[in-house]
């Protein structure tokens, strides 16, 4: 009896002790899978970071240099400001012989100053780096990231900033992947509290303690050390509290133990498993993600005009905004282009509909309709061959658009209207919109169009948009079309480029998922 009792105690004790090892592993094991998550999160978050900067470089090898500043103002501004911004400030350099000028700027005045010798330092490292770089700014009590990429092939480069937030917390712990984890996120290979860029722990409670885990990530030209601890036991109470039902269970437990630490075992790799399974799941749709939104960037800045075209007597204004909701780009676009030595034409359209298809068929639509104006095909001519080419039971989508001739010598225009809202003209005493005949959207069906001519006076102000401007999802359509008379008659003889900011401004909704595409015309005098 002795000697069972003597096995019985020596299997307790020896089972106890085995389950609380197997718990210690399994706890290191998905501590080690749910960081590896928190790093992909992390990782993502460093690349959307960049991003802005990225497609300004984009655009930037495509602008003309006289127009850098403006596209850059525009481009970054709406990254710049505000409590969810990406970035404080930012701004654009050039490097011409060996120095750096500023060429834009938007936000208050950077932690670094590009034009110092450490700024034209800075600059210079991110030309001559692979990657952007990256350095922590103290500005006043602010402590800030700063950025700086480069395009070595035109000798531009993209500067900004990125305030770390006051109370030390990470936006990416919003994500489920950081709802177990205590964290420390520091600049560079370095853990020490000069190195601290966020955390949701005290400083004084730092270097996290317990079981641990550290993982680098990649960031600009250096890492991210993330230090995680588990916040409360990650796996099964079971787990947590098995040797202590062992060692009070006694001889009893102790054949019972072998099939608990077995199912432990198996517990323990269907977590490490499913950690694994999840993390790749993260990462995939993380990088799908990244791809879906570049993709979209490049089709947005391919397909609308880059500049508009210099025509006599008349100024130009376009903008286009994509809307608040979704990642997936519109079918909205506008064009002005020179027919002859008199002539010009111009059309503003909407294409039904988000995503890769609407893209296409807006294409298709834009240069379609370009090439009939540009051969001579009157608008309502040119309408109507394209209801011909359009099919809304093939492609899924129909197309609405305003087309028009102009004739910047005399004023007249010429306009036809496929099922779009109709333009608004602004003349010093009024605005009004232009009674136009309303034809079928493009994709019904073959379909005719009637013309309407009249004349821009001089100092008037034609403007045609897509109905994201006006429409809103809790008001009708005519609500929207008098809110945009409202806005616009008081400015009416402000600059175009004020006017077509201020209408954006009071009319666009933050919350809207349309798209919005503007093109103001304004005639002025020899």
């Amino acid at each position: 009896m002795a000697v069972i009792v003597a096995i019985g105690i020596a299997l307790t004790v020896l089972f106890s002790w085995s389950a609380a090892r197997v718990d210690e592993n399994t706890e290191e094991r998905l501590l080690q899978g749910q960081s590896r998550q928190a790093a992909a999160v992390l990782s993502t978050a460093a690349l959307v970071i960049q991003q802005p900067m990225k497609s300004a470089l984009d655009v930037q090898a495509f602008t003309e240099p006289d127009n850098s500043a403006s596209v850059f103002e525009r481009g970054m501004g709406m990254n710049v400001g505000g409590d969810e911004a990406e970035f404080v400030t930012a701004s654009l350099w050039h490097q011409e012989e060996g120095t750096f000028s500023s060429v834009a700027s938007v936000g208050p005045s950077p932690g670094i100053d590009g034009s110092s010798p450490e700024g034209q330092a800075f600059l210079e490292r991110a030309l001559k780096g692979p990657t952007s770089v990256v350095e922590r700014v103290v500005v006043g009590e602010q402590h800030r990231f700063a950025f700086a990429l480069a395009d070595s092939a035109t000798g531009y480069v993209v500067y900004a900033e990125r305030s770390i937030p006051a109370n030390r917390r990470s936006r990416v712990d919003r994500d489920s992947a950081f709802a177990d984890l205590n964290y420390a996120i520091y600049l560079g290979k370095g853990t020490e509290l000069d190195d601290l860029s966020t955390t949701d722990v005290e400083p004084a409670d730092l270097p996290l303690k317990g079981i641990t885990n550290k993982t680098e990530v990649p960031f600009s030209d250096t890492v991210l050390t993330l230090v995680t601890s588990p916040r409360q036991h990650l796996g099964s109470s079971l787990s947590q509290n098995l040797p202590v039902i062992l060692g009070i269970g006694g001889l009893l437990l102790t054949v019972i133990s072998a099939l608990v630490a077995r199912q432990l075992v198996r517990a323990r790799s269907e977590a490490e498993y499913v950690t694994e399974t999840i993390t790749a799941l993260y990462q995939r749709d993380d990088i799908m993600y990244e791809q879906q939104r570049a993709l979209f960037v490049r089709l947005q800045r391919a397909l609308l005009p880059q500049v508009n075209p210099d025509i006599p007597q008349l100024e130009i204004a376009s903008e286009y905004v994509a809307g608040a909701q979704g990642v997936d780009i519109g079918g909205d676009w506008y064009s002005v282009i020179g027919v002859d030595d008199d002539r010009f034409a111009f059309v503003v359209g909407d294409v039904s509909g988000h995503g890769v298809d609407a893209v296409a068929v807006m294409a298709h639509a834009r240069f379609t309709l370009r090439a009939y104006l540009v051969d001579g095909d009157s608008p309502q001519r040119a309408l109507e061959k394209c209801s011909r080419q359009f099919d809304i039971a093939v492609d899924d989508h129909m197309i609405t658009a305003v087309a028009g001739i102009g004739n910047w010598r005399t004023g007249e225009i010429v306009l036809a209207n496929a099922g779009h809202p109709p333009p608004l003209l602004v003349t010093a005493d009024q605005a009004d919109y232009v009674t136009i005949p309303v034809g079928p959207p493009l994709g019904v069906g073959p379909s005719s169009y009637e013309p309407l001519t009249f004349t821009l006076p001089e100092g008037a102000t034609l403007i045609a948009y897509t109905d994201g401007l006006i429409e809103r999802r809790t008001e009708d359509i005519d609500t929207g079309m008098r809110r945009l008379i409202d806005v616009v008659t008081p400015i009416a003889q402000d600059p175009l480029e004020d006017l077509m900011t201020q209408v954006l401004t009071s009319l666009r909704d933050d919350d809207a998922a349309d798209d919005i595409a503007v093109l103001a015309l304004r005639r002025v005098s020899s």
